[in-house]
């Protein structure tokens, strides 16, 4: 058994969960992984010590853990930490309100997601609206020197990858206005993650089929989904084709906003506090205390389309499916393009035995993201549940190429077949 530990930030981190996910369940390694923003535990040291082979992310800025130099033989695989912070010129500072809750480590306004300039404009006591416009108009080219940023960004980036023997800054430059490479500053989107997780997985000796397998179960960037937006002035100067001023940006679950309205939320703190809450406590089983916190949370955030979605599972599981129809619903009207709320609304449906109504909602979730393996497979269950087994093996079969480690769904297809075949060819 080969045990590899990632040593780095999120980065590192992310490299290793998608390992475990989608190769370890094939090799038999065992990946973990070690951050180095944070002091390691007796845990991460002990990984460290029986570590086969470890892969260290290359920074050019110091690490509050910074890795020695093993006393023993241990494989070594480097990576470069990937960054675009010309886009993004005045990151990295939290808003100085940030709090970490049990619920959000990092608190719901870190520095992954701060400015700057707008924290000036809180110290300054502006306005939400005022500062909003007035951050809009900037004229960052000039005051941020974007293109002496971009230089200097790009270099460093050339240099880290100099140190571990990887390309990622000719990917970054070539791409860069024509995709988004990136959500936030630091977290990359699934393109050049794919680019950059293909080099370390193959120098970890991962197979064409392991990546093709990696491609297949990954439709989105593993990283938070959580975006920052482009200032208009870094957009049109770098000509970024893929930029729209119409964008929007999705914070935590509270939706999606246009830039004006994400920076009004930054201004005032915004971010559905105790809907967030009421969600987690959700997610961890907490039915009843999360009753309660989602209740609160919907009345005081009613626009958190997540909030009602997350109730409506919370009262369906109680089984008081009537309610959870009218929360899921409202959910649905709050996020209409939201394909988790409706594959919630078909789940809601199938617990009230609308079986037609289920595989709806369901199908209309998979046009909005036909690569959710679990909304297939609901699918696949919903069209079984109505009699329709030729057209549930489609789906099933969907669901298992994005997430083929289920055995459970595995048998789920095994049984369809062989009903459809028995029926096609009956003794």
């Amino acid at each position: 058994m080969t045990r590899i530990v990632f040593v780095g930030n999120c980065q590192a981190e992310t490299l290793s969960l998608v390992y475990k996910r989608c190769i370890a369940p094939v090799t038999g390694a065992v990946a973990s992984h070690v951050l180095t923003y944070t002091d390691p535990s007796d845990a991460d040291r002990a990984a460290l010590s029986q570590a086969d082979i470890i892969v260290e992310q290359v920074f050019d800025f110091e690490q509050r853990f910074t890795l020695a130099v093993p006393g023993r033989s241990v494989r070594m695989v480097r990576f470069p930490w990937v960054a675009a912070h010309f886009l993004w010129p005045h990151f990295n500072e939290a808003h100085p309100r940030n709090t970490p809750t049990w619920f959000l480590p990092s608190g719901p306004w870190p520095a992954q997601l701060g400015d700057s300039v707008l924290n000036r404009m809180i110290s300054q006591g502006v306005g939400a609206a005022e500062a909003a416009a007035r951050y809009l108009d900037l004229d960052l080219a000039t005051t941020a020197r974007l293109d002496r940023r971009y230089e200097m960004i790009i270099d460093r980036q050339r240099d880290r990858d100099a140190q571990a023997e990887m390309e990622t800054a000719n990917y970054i430059e070539t791409r860069f206005r024509d995709e988004r490479l990136f959500v936030s500053p630091d977290h990359p989107d699934l393109g050049l993650f794919l680019h950059l997780a293909c080099q370390v997985y193959e120098r970890l000796g991962a197979s064409s089929a392991d990546m093709a397998r990696v491609r297949s179960m990954l439709s989105r960037t593993p990283f938070p989904l959580e975006e920052s937006p482009i200032h208009p002035a870094v957009a049109r100067h770098f000509g970024l084709r893929f930029w729209r001023e119409t964008d929007r940006y999705r914070h935590l679950r509270s939706g999606w906003f246009s830039a004006a309205e994400y920076y009004r939320r930054y201004m005032d703190y915004q971010w559905d506090e105790i809907a967030h809450e009421g969600i987690a406590l959700a997610e961890t089983g907490r039915d009843e205390d999360a009753l309660a916190r989602l209740g609160e949370g919907v009345q005081r955030s009613p626009r958190c389309g997540a909030a009602f979605a997350s109730l409506a599972h919370v009262l369906g599981r109680l089984g008081r499916s009537g309610e959870a129809e009218a929360a899921v619903r409202q959910a649905v009207a709050l996020a209409p393009d939201d394909p988790a709320i409706r594959s919630s609304l078909g789940h809601v449906l199938a617990r009230l035995g609308r079986g037609e109504e289920a595989a709806s909602a369901f199908a209309d979730s998979l046009v909005l993201d036909p690569d959710a393996a679990h909304t297939q497979m609901s699918f696949s269950h919903a069209l079984v549940a109505l009699g329709r087994h030729d057209e549930a093996i489609a789906p099933a079969r969907a669901g298992i190429a994005a997430e083929p480690f289920r055995p459970e769904w595995q048998a789920h297809l095994d049984a369809l077949l062989d009903h459809v075949g028995r029926a096609a060819n009956p003794r």
